[in-house]
C-alpha cells in the first residue's frame, strides 16, 4: 500500500496546507511577492478548512478496526480512542478493540458521601 493510499482525506488536506505554507515562508520578507504570499496563504487556509470538513465527516462514520472491521460502539470516537490507548498501555501487546459500550450505573441516585460516612461509622466500632 502506498503512502498516498494510507492517508485519510483530512491528513492529505493538512499535508497540502503544510506544503503550501512551507513554500510561502521564504517569500514573506519579499515585498514584491506579497500577492503570491497572500494567494499561497489563502490556498493553505482552504486546505485546512477542507481538512476540518473531512475530519468532521470521518467522525460521523463508524469506527473501524485496523483490519477494516466495524467496531461496535456506543461512545464518541474520541472516547473510544482513549480507551484503545489505555488498553495498549496496560497490555503492551497487540489487541483488537471489538466493542465499546456505555454501562449505566445501577444506582445513579446513590450519595457516595453518605455511604462513606456510614462506612467510617461502622469501622469505628470495636469488633469483639
Amino acid at each position: 500500500m502506498s503512502t498516498e493510499q494510507s492517508l485519510s482525506a483530512a491528513e492529505a488536506h493538512l499535508g497540502r496546507a503544510l506544503a503550501l505554507i512551507y513554500r510561502v515562508l521564504p517569500r514573506l520578507e519579499e515585498q514584491a511577492r506579497a500577492a503570491d504570499v497572500q494567494q499561497g496563504l489563502r490556498q493553505a487556509l482552504a486546505a485546512v478548512e477542507a481538512a476540518r470538513a473531512a475530519h468532521e465527516q470521518q467522525r460521523i462514520t463508524p469506527l473501524r478496526s485496523p483490519r477494516g472491521d466495524r467496531v461496535a460502539t456506543g461512545v464518541t470516537p474520541e472516547i473510544a480512542a482513549v480507551i484503545a490507548a489505555a488498553i495498549s498501555v496496560l497490555f503492551e501487546q497487540p489487541y483488537r478493540l471489538v466493542s465499546v459500550q456505555k454501562v449505566e450505573t445501577p444506582v445513579p441516585h446513590l450519595n457516595v458521601w453518605a455511604l462513606e460516612g456510614r462506612t467510617q461509622l461502622l469501622q469505628s466500632h470495636r469488633i469483639r
